[in-house]
């Protein structure tokens, strides 16, 4: 899958999980789009099921520690990273 299609798999998460949707840009950190503990949870796991990959226990902390830090692009290139084609590893379509 390419760029354009894990990032709007990732906008379409968050379409589900937020309510106001005005918060949600290309560009946008978790804490622009006022995503709580809960969203981020959310928001990992559907990811992790969409593409069967696994976020590292860092990067759940961090999203919920500093989300001015964790944006959809960042998302984007973790999921990118993870589903390089490596042995056993590939994005889900």
């Amino acid at each position: 899958m390419d760029r354009e299609g894990v990032t709007q798999r990732v906008l379409d998460a968050l379409g589900i999980i937020l309510v106001d949707k005005s918060h949600i840009r290309d560009n946008a950190t978790f804490a622009e789009m006022l995503l709580d503990d809960d969203d981020v949870q959310r928001l990992l796991e559907r990811l992790e099921e969409t593409f069967g990959c696994q976020f590292p226990q860092r990067v759940r902390e961090s999203a919920r520690k500093r989300p001015d830090r964790v944006s959809v692009p960042v998302i984007v290139d973790l999921i990118m990273l993870m589903g390089r084609d490596l042995p056993g590893r590939r994005l889900r379509r």
